[in-house]
């Protein structure tokens, strides 16, 4: 043993080893320590088992010698008394001296039975001979029963050898003297055996006597030993060494351990103890003593230092505004601060929550989001941070409403509702294994409410307070990824127009149009079922979406078009707009969520173009329509380009003398894949593309080349040129400028330029402006498709026009309403009072010529007299008519 205790004497780990005296060790070494008494004990045990198995051995050789001699002494003497028996029964009465008498007198019969019982005597005196060797007593007395036997048997086979009868008679005198010595040899045998018996379980009760005194000599010195051993180097020790944990638990640290502070003189025990194993545990409680108590006043300084701070820390945490939270994942216990579980509305003083109390504030939607952040940080390496925001559930919404929040939504910062900014930091124990995570929490609702209201206002009218485009294309892009997840729904897209709202905007002002749209709005909203919205899409057009299939959305386009038969009631006035309505039904065929939206688009547009009023339903010749007008739109440039567009020239002639006074320039497209394109078809969509201006620039400027070099074929005779100038052209003030400086260089001497009546609608004064314009260079001015539009005569004598045009509608109805040309005489007196020259359209019967000539009308054109001719035929028709 060395100066100082060794690792495996026990001592407590961090505990100063206190030195050891070497005379102590010594003694040590020489002192019995409970392991040597525990040995000690166990050898005595042992010994005394030893003795007790040695008397046990004894007594079971001594009892297994007694039970073998009699049971060879059962085996032998059973048999010998059943022979000896046996042999007397068949010597005695029935036995061979009977059947010998009886043989003498019988013959032959009693010979036999003669034979047999001495065959049976010689049988069993045989096995009581052959049993065990015989004793000379018995081997004589079993000689003079056979001896009589052989007499017998000689007497009855030979009478005539026979002994006499006084030998015969001394010879079975013999043989019963025989049996009478066999019997008194088996009772002589059975005597001793039972004297021999006796003495054996004599001795066997000395020895049981003598070797329990000696066990029980032996166990009771144990005993002793043990209980002795016990209550001095056992339970006396444990009671003091119980008596130090109570005060090293009590943390009575000054005085020291009853074990500590005492020495005997004989150097055998120290402090009270001896130098065993609990000696050493008592004098490690010691220097354990010794050394808690300056770890605890160590402990205690670095507290009060702690406390200190943490009153520094707590004076922070409550003066700032952001929570404050820890986790030890070891313990499981999890700090909050008041801020933070104020954030949370939890209570103040109610005990640390665990995980899932905390989640149950939490809003059912960000759950999740929580919960992956709180893993990526329990994954996370030392110093790792993360981030998550997430909603908290008003006050008195728990958990157990959880099951009720799927349908509920929110922006976050309403109804109590507010947004947590969650951060954390990892940090790893010694191990490297991650063993907390702390970290703040700020509230983030007011930003978070800014930024909803900035969604909201990128994603709703303003007016309206309906959803706009954004959120609609949005909303259909979201239900596109659903549908992918969950399986395709039905949709269906009402594209809405309000019919007649631009005339009401221009006439009334912005202001009442304004006010129509949010009534249009609210009359929209309030026919829409579950599942359905509405959105703004800008100006008057409005889509709704319905989660339904065509047969629901057909019956709820058929509702809007009912309840907007009634007057919108805006800026006290009931103001009547009207309805179009383009329907279509998710097939499943489109690419992407803004096809359904264009496909409705679409069937809107073939609304407005059937008369307005109506709802048509999106299908395939629709979509194949949309294609081929996407088509005409793209290449309609590179064909004018390309010189594929051409003007064509219909004749117009005088009616009294069917002279031929000039030409109507239309424009066609031979296009190279689809053949000839009608001027319906790629007109509107010059016009609502701005091709028409760079279109009706190079029609204008063809159609003046044109008059110039068939005037100068006619030298100079008054031949004219009509041009139909397009609303986007009119309105449009620097193509105006270009085309009037055009005109200025004397190309417009024979130039008409026709004008529709609803171009000048929208504003009177500009329109009279810029017509004045045109009038001014000697351009004459025509008002095409006169009756189709307003047919109001103070626009007629206000607008500085020179020709009227009669629209081809009137004609047509000549030949099936009386009325018609009374109508027609009315409008050609009227224009001819203003100083209009009138020009009739569509002519083609001599019918409809001869009524026209009859009331007056000065000019027509129409099939009756030609179609519609290219440059050579328009020349030849000049030649025929004698013109140049």
């Amino acid at each position: 043993m060395t100066d100082t205790v060794s690792e495996d004497s026990g001592a407590m780990p961090g505990m100063v080893p206190q030195a050891m005296p070497r005379a102590g060790a010594e003694a040590g070494r020489r002192t019995l320590t409970i392991a040597r008494s525990a040995l000690l004990l166990a050898a005595a045990l042992v010994v005394g088992l030893a003795v007790m198995l040695a008397v046990g051995l004894q007594l079971m050789r001594g009892m297994d010698a007694v039970a073998d001699g009699w049971r060879d002494y059962d085996l032998q003497a059973a048999t010998k008394s059943d022979a000896l028996s046996e042999v007397r029964g068949h010597l005695g009465l029935g036995g061979v001296i009977d059947h010998y008498r009886e043989g003498t007198r019988d013959g032959a019969a009693g010979h036999a039975s003669l034979d047999r019982a001495l065959a049976l005597a010689r049988a069993n005196l045989a096995i009581y001979r052959d049993i065990v060797t015989p004793s000379e007593d018995e081997a004589r007395a079993i000689a003079a029963i056979a001896a009589f036997l052989d007499a017998i048997q000689v007497q009855m086979e030979d009478p005539a050898a026979a002994i006499p009868a006084e030998a015969f008679d001394a010879c079975r005198r013999d043989a019963v003297k025989g049996l009478s010595s066999l019997n008194s040899h088996l009772s002589a045998q059975r005597a001793q055996l039972t004297a021999a018996t006796l003495n054996d379980i004599e001795a066997l009760q000395r020895l049981m006597a003598v070797g329990g005194a000696v066990v029980a000599a032996l166990v009771l010195g144990l005993a002793g030993a043990a209980v002795w051993f016990t209550r001095s180097r056992i339970v006396g020790p444990l009671g003091r060494l119980v008596e130090d944990a109570r005060r090293l638990a009590r943390r009575d640290l000054d005085r020291p351990f009853l074990g500590g502070g005492r020495r005997g003189g004989s150097g055998a025990r120290v402090g009270g103890f001896y130098h065993d194993e609990l000696g050493l545990l008592g004098r490690s409680l010691e220097d354990s003593r010794v050394a808690l108590r300056d770890l605890f006043a160590a402990i205690d300084e670095k507290t009060r230092r702690l406390g200190e701070s943490e009153r520094r820390y707590a004076m922070a945490a409550a003066a700032a505004n952001d929570g404050l939270w820890d986790w030890d994942l070891d313990s499981g216990d999890l700090y909050l601060s008041p801020r933070l579980r104020q954030m949370l509305h939890l209570p103040a003083d109610g005990g640390e929550p665990g995980l899932a109390a905390l989640l149950a504030h939490v809003h059912p939607d960000d759950r999740h989001a929580v919960l992956a952040a709180i893993r990526e940080g329990e994954q996370g390496a030392d110093g790792a941070s993360f981030d998550v925001e997430f909603r908290v559930l008003p006050p008195g919404r728990g958990q157990e409403d959880a099951g009720q929040e799927n349908g509920w939504q929110d922006n976050g910062v309403e109804g109590g509702t507010g947004w947590l900014h969650l951060h954390g930091i990892v940090a790893a124990g010694p191990d490297g294994r991650v063993a907390r995570l702390a970290g703040s929490a700020a509230d983030v609702s007011d930003r978070k409410s800014y930024e909803a209201r900035l969604v909201h206002q990128a994603t709703h009218d303003f007016l309206t307070r309906l959803p706009n485009r954004a959120y609609l294309v949005r909303w259909l892009h979201d239900r596109q990824a659903g549908a992918q997840d969950t399986g395709r729904s039905d949709l269906a897209l009402l594209f809405l127009d309000l019919d007649g709202f631009k005339v009401v905007n221009d006439s009334l002002g912005h202001a009442v149009g304004d006010r129509v749209l949010v009534a249009a709005a609210e009359r929209i909203a309030g026919l829409l079922g579950p599942g359905e919205f509405v959105a703004r899409l800008g100006g008057d057009e409005f889509v709704v979406a319905i989660p339904a299939g065509q047969e629901e959305a057909i019956a709820r386009a058929r509702a809007l078009e009912i309840a907007f038969q009634r007057p919108l009631c805006a800026g006290g006035m009931d103001l009547r707009v009207g309805l179009s309505i383009g329907l279509a039904v998710d097939d499943g065929t489109g690419d992407d969520p803004d096809s359904l939206l264009r496909d409705a688009d679409i069937a809107l547009y073939r609304a407005k173009e059937h008369g307005k009023g109506r709802t048509v339903l999106f299908d395939a010749s629709l979509r194949e329509a949309i294609l081929i007008r996407s088509r005409l739109q793209r290449d309609l440039t590179p064909s004018l380009e390309a010189g594929d567009i051409f003007l064509v020239y219909q004749p117009i002639v005088s009616l009294p003398d069917g002279r031929l006074t000039g030409f109507e320039a239309l424009v066609r497209w031979r296009h190279p894949d689809l053949g000839l394109v009608s001027p319906a078809q790629f007109i509107p969509i010059a016009e609502e593309t701005g091709q028409i201006l760079p279109l009706g620039r190079h029609v204008l400027e063809r159609a003046v080349e044109q008059l110039a070099r068939w005037r100068g074929m006619a030298g100079g005779a008054a031949l004219t040129v009509n041009v139909n100038l397009s609303a986007r052209q009119m309105w449009d003030e620097r193509y105006v400028d270009d085309m009037l400086d055009f005109l200025a260089d004397g190309r417009a001497e024979g130039l008409k330029i026709e004008v529709t009546e609803s171009m000048t609608v929208n504003d009177h004064d500009q329109a009279r402006a810029i017509l004045e314009r045109f009038q001014a260079l000697g351009v004459a001015l025509c008002m095409d498709d006169f009756g189709t539009g307003y047919s109001s005569l103070s626009h007629l004598g206000r607008l500085p026009f020179d020709v009227l045009k009669i629209d081809k509608s009137f004609i047509s109805a000549l030949g099936t309403d009386p009325r018609q040309e009374s109508l027609l005489r009315g409008i050609v007196e009227l224009a001819h009072r203003i100083g209009l020259e009138v020009v009739a359209e569509g002519i083609e019967t001599e019918q409809e010529r001869t009524v026209l000539t009859g009331i007056g009308c000065d000019y027509a054109q129409g099939y009756l007299f030609a179609r519609p001719l290219s440059v050579a035929d328009a020349e030849a028709l000049l030649l025929a008519a004698g013109r140049p």
